[in-house]
């Protein structure tokens, strides 16, 4: 048997146009939940924040940075305490403690912190360093299941204060899904790169 070719009810049709509004109502409640108050939560995806402590902060964050770049001794990494808003900008309202600074820092991966000059999405930022490199940024790390947590990086080149370094920008930022395992924690799973 065919399917009908006859048009639809006007009592049909209004019920689709409900079902496909509830739908619509649905989609943005589900994008928003949990967002900040000026945008979407797209980074946090409706997720609690994880209740760790700074070590253990800055361990996730560690584990990250080992599967972002190829380590080596000429490596310059210096993390911009600003932390990555929920909603997807690059806003610089909420910082890192300094106790997670520190903990970075004494990990050995990070060399320092930058909040970096020059930051018009256009021209290559500046930090005060012997040596050019990149400074990251990191989201909030956001609950899943179990050990599991997700948090975003960014990562841009920076030049020396002096302008030593790359004359032309290059940023990305990536995804990670980080699992604790005893005290040391590992990277499950990196979304795409996306360069900024």
């Amino acid at each position: 048997m065919a399917p009908s070719t006859a048009p639809a009810s006007p009592r049909t049709r209004a019920g689709v146009r409900l079902a496909c509004a509830a739908l619509v109502s649905l989609l943005t409640v589900a994008a928003c939940k949990g967002a900040d108050s000026d945008g979407p939560d797209i980074r946090g995806s409706g997720l609690r924040p994880a209740s760790v402590d700074a070590a253990q902060r800055a361990a996730a964050y560690d584990a990250a940075l080992r599967q972002a770049f190829d380590v080596d001794s000429t490596l310059v990494l210096l993390v911009d305490p600003a932390i990555l808003p929920r909603n997807g900008s690059f806003a610089r309202d909420a910082k890192l403690g300094d106790d997670v600074t520190r903990a970075l820092v004494g990990r050995g991966m990070v060399r320092g912190s930058c909040e970096p000059t020059n930051v018009d999405g256009q021209h290559v930022p500046r930090c005060a360093s012997p040596a050019p490199g990149y400074v990251v940024r990191f989201s909030d790390l956001y609950q899943m299941q179990g050990d599991t947590v997700r948090l975003f990086l960014a990562a841009d080149r920076f030049q020396t204060a002096s302008g030593v370094g790359p004359a032309t920008r290059f940023a990305f930022e990536s995804g990670f899904e980080v699992v604790k395992r005893g005290d040391a924690w590992r990277v499950a799973r990196e979304g795409r790169r996306i360069a900024k």
